[in-house]
């Protein structure tokens, strides 16, 4: 029996582009600058790039001083490749780095190159299979085009000394060469998805919500109003048939100016004066009622929130952590990083592993010892600290005279805890008998 599933797409096309011998990435080939730009759109998508990121690259290298070396010309070191491609990990699920070889077929240097960048050859086409295409503008949001001369395709990464030198061969010399990338992709001939690609619409709303609200505070909270006015006469100036710049072009009145001025946060409750010469002529306001959104948009607010941090799988209290409770918020954050330790240690294994294969074939050997292990994340945050701060607060809240409502309100609230706990508490000490 067969199955059909009408309303479920694929996420990304990947289709041949023989204008540029490449795979597009979708069909716009510009699937990573979207989810970039969506990303950077949703402050909790962002945050949570932000905190996978961190706990991939976790605490550096285990080897000490080992994030110190030196890797190329420009002073690029382990410690910052390792952040970078770590960055990639955390969103793209791949990464990519170039080296060039030297004439004694050692790696001589190691450059980082974004993910964003990279397309893959196309593979029936004979000058561009088995290579990767770079070029800084996929999404063209510089130029327009995107120019074939500008585009590098480097080769797929081997470190057999007769491949490189055929490559070498067939680029017309060392002085042509350009080297090899090293793409680590978790797919195999197809391109990744990023972490959080269920829920990228999701992005999109969170960022569509902080624009909503900045246009109600922008335009002062005003509610929607109607002007009904008489047709105005067209001045002098608003029609220009000799001009070539912008014939036939309104001018805004003065009213129009005066009204533009009085909206924006800081003109609100404002008085405007508007002169008429006869009642026929006064303008007349209309409010008209619009569905008052502020429940509906919080409750989606959350909702999102909670996909887009579901979508990245991580932890609650590792980006929420301000809204548990005061006593218990150090314990939950801690088993949440041990938790986000674990859900992160294919990533550190599989960074781990390309650098000691990159590295193994080095020019210098700069790791003798061969540990290229990354520590996660310690789990001893200050969550003693935290405790110790609020112990101290509940000790002044409780000794101070406010009346025991309060108190027991100020715990409930403020502190998490629970009726009964907040009214024992609260409660006098039994009189010894």
């Amino acid at each position: 029996m067969k199955t059909y599933l009408p309303q479920i797409e694929r996420r990304i096309l990947v289709r041949p582009n023989q204008t540029y011998g490449i795979l597009n990435y979708d069909l716009d080939n510009a699937y990573p600058q979207r989810m970039l730009e969506l990303v950077a759109a949703s402050p909790t998508a962002k945050d949570c790039w932000n905190k996978r990121a961190k706990f991939i690259a976790g605490n550096g290298f285990e080897q000490q001083d080992l994030g110190r070396q030196v890797v190329n010309a420009k002073g690029l070191t382990l410690a910052k490749l390792l952040k970078a491609i770590a960055t990639d990990k955390a969103l793209f699920t791949g990464f990519g780095i170039q080296v060039n070889y030297n004439a004694n077929f050692k790696i001589a240097a190691v450059n980082y190159v974004r993910f964003e960048d990279i397309r893959m050859g196309d593979t029936d086409c004979p000058e561009t299979t088995g290579k990767y295409a770079l070029y800084a503008d996929w999404g063209r949001k510089t130029w327009k085009n995107i120019m074939r001369s500008k585009i590098t395709f480097l080769d797929q990464y081997n470190p057999d000394p007769e491949v490189i030198k055929q490559q070498v061969i067939s680029a017309g010399g060392w002085e042509n060469y350009k080297g090899q990338l090293f793409y680590f992709n978790p797919e195999v001939d197809d391109y990744p998805l990023i972490e959080a690609d269920s829920v990228w619409e999701d992005f999109e709303t969170e960022a569509g919500i902080k624009i909503f609200n900045n246009r109600e505070v922008t335009t002062g909270f005003l509610p929607s109003t109607m002007l009904f006015m008489q047709s105005r006469r067209e001045e002098a100036d608003n029609s220009k048939p000799d001009s070539d710049e912008q014939p036939f072009n309104n001018v805004p009145s003065q009213l129009e100016r005066d009204l533009g001025t009085f909206q924006g946060a800081k003109s609100a409750q404002k008085i405007i004066v508007i002169e008429y010469e006869d009642e026929n002529s006064k303008p007349e306001f209309k409010p008209y009622p619009i569905q008052n959104n502020d429940k509906l948009f919080e409750s989606t607010e959350r909702s999102v929130e909670a996909r887009i941090i579901k979508g990245f799988s991580i932890p609650k209290e590792l980006i929420n952590s301000e809204k548990s409770s005061g006593l218990s918020n150090g314990s939950e954050k801690k088993e949440a990083i041990r938790e986000f330790n674990d859900n992160t240690a294919p990533d550190r294994l599989e960074l781990s592993e390309a650098f000691a294969e990159i590295f193994s074939h080095f020019y210098t050997d700069i790791n003798p010892a061969g540990a290229w292990t990354i520590i996660p994340v310690p789990a001893s945050v200050s969550d003693d600290i935290t405790g110790i701060k609020a112990g101290a607060s509940i000790n002044q809240l409780l000794t101070s005279a406010l009346p025991a409502e309060s108190k027991i309100a100020t715990l409930i609230y403020a502190y998490g805890f629970k009726q009964a706990e907040a009214e024992a508490m609260v409660a006098p000490p039994n009189p010894p008998q």
